[in-house]
């Protein structure tokens, strides 16, 4: 596990025009909206996560991560806060930016309480009562997650913008209709983008996996995904769409060539070089004999839970129907499967693909088989990285969260072409 080092200032505003600032250090995460309410008591000071300010990697030290974060929380009433007119010029940056309108819905003061009173009411129309405070998992731009303690164990309360709508929508039916593909849903309410879930287990990454099975068990979702897609209305996002993108995924403006983490005049040169490959692969794949499946968008280890052997798919924020070789990469979800080192277990990663390729055979020669893998791998970094270009980044309202983060998966193409 990743040591921290976290210079936390929990940063609170009122009406009035005052201010208050209070540090804490923590070794925990809080990029994402985790553990700011249990710091906040660290304190004294009971408060409720309202949206990250600012967030600093400032590099290693001893194996350390040395990381300074501002989050911005509403107070509760009778909080002990102390009250100021007294900041620095960055601190006065934040607080400018705090009081600056957002529209994400859970970055609003009164959010809480009304969603809080939501999930009560639904827990009680299941004959459920909340026995605890719920605990953030999640609290940025794209989503927020509580763990909600109850009489009848754990449940789930996930939110999603209008832009992820589709999540909302789409996930009781999958839960009911195609096993396996999500969690069973207790309650949404759709038009404020709830998803009250029951517990489906834990994230496999911190399971001792049965990779084979995993593997065959996203093969089998995607297969029993066809003759429920008419009924769906899913957007196309396959082969020809990702080749309609070709052009803006590689232009230089998308590269964000020569600037601060973007491409390298050589690396763009070295892409563009490679796109005849990438159009090859994307017409294979247009004409293979492989149906049109359900597509995720962002399947990796993180977004997998297990419970008692049965696994179970997460966050469809990026529902699709595509090609399904472009949305199941083995290598997502093997560990350190992109590092030639000692730790990479290459031989873990081959049993993985070839039980999922098995579970094609009746639709292609095994040969043919393998090669629409390895193109769908190497396209499927496109569609990955169009997750961010055609989604996030014309949606969100601050988009420097997110600035060049689609370059991952266009480097991650070099560094399978060029095998490195």
């Amino acid at each position: 596990m990743t040591k921290r080092d976290t210079t936390l200032h929990l940063l609170f505003t009122r009406e009035d025009g005052r201010n208050a600032i209070h540090t804490v250090k923590t070794d925990k995460t809080t990029y994402y909206g985790a553990n700011i309410a249990e710091a906040a008591r660290q304190v004294g000071i009971e408060g409720r996560p309202l949206r990250r300010i600012h967030f600093k990697f400032h590099g290693v030290q001893d194996g350390v991560n040395v990381v300074e974060a501002v989050w911005h929380l509403h107070a509760v009433k009778g909080a002990e806060v102390h009250w100021s007119r007294d900041f620095t010029a960055s601190e006065r940056q934040w607080i400018e930016t705090a009081r600056t309108p957002t529209v994400t819905p859970w970055f609003q003061e009164g959010w809480f309480s009304a969603a809080l009173a939501w999930l009560d009411g639904e827990l009680t129309a299941q004959g459920w009562t909340r026995v605890g405070v719920p605990r953030t998992l999640k609290h940025w731009q794209i989503s927020l997650l509580w763990e909600v303690p109850t009489t009848h164990g754990r449940v789930f309360l996930k939110g999603v913008p209008d832009f992820f709508g589709r999540e909302a929508q789409l996930t009781p039916r999958l839960a009911q209709e195609l096993s396996g593909a999500a969690p069973p849903v207790l309650a949404a309410d759709l038009a404020r983008g709830l998803l009250l879930m029951a517990d489906a287990g834990e994230p496999v990454d911190e399971q001792d996996v049965n990779w084979p099975a995993l593997l065959r068990h996203l093969a089998r979702v995607q297969q029993n995904s066809i003759p429920l897609l008419p009924d769906w209305h899913l957007r196309d996002r396959g082969p020809e769409y990702v080749l309609s993108w070709l052009d803006t995924l590689l232009a230089e403006a998308s590269l964000l060539t020569g600037q601060e983490s973007g491409f390298t005049p050589d690396e763009a040169q070295r892409l563009s070089t490679a796109r005849p490959r990438l159009e090859a692969a994307l017409k294979r794949l247009s004409r293979s004999p492989l149906p049109r499946t359900l597509g995720h968008g962002d399947l990796h280890g993180g977004n997998v839970l297990v419970k008692d052997g049965q696994f179970t798919l997460l966050d469809w924020s990026d529902v699709c129907q595509t090609h399904p070789f472009m949305d199941v990469n083995p290598a997502y979800f093997i560990p350190n499967p992109w590092q030639n080192s000692p730790d990479a277990d290459h031989a873990q990663l081959s049993t993985a693909r070839t039980a999922y390729l098995q579970a094609w055979t009746a639709y292609a020669p095994a040969e043919e088989l393998e090669q629409l893998l390895k193109d769908g791998e190497l396209t499927g970094e496109l569609f990955r990285a169009l997750g961010y270009m055609d989604g996030i980044y014309g949606a969100v309202q601050d988009k420097t969260e997110w600035h060049g983060a689609h370059l991952l998966h266009l480097r991650k193409i070099l560094n399978m072409l060029e095998g490195t």
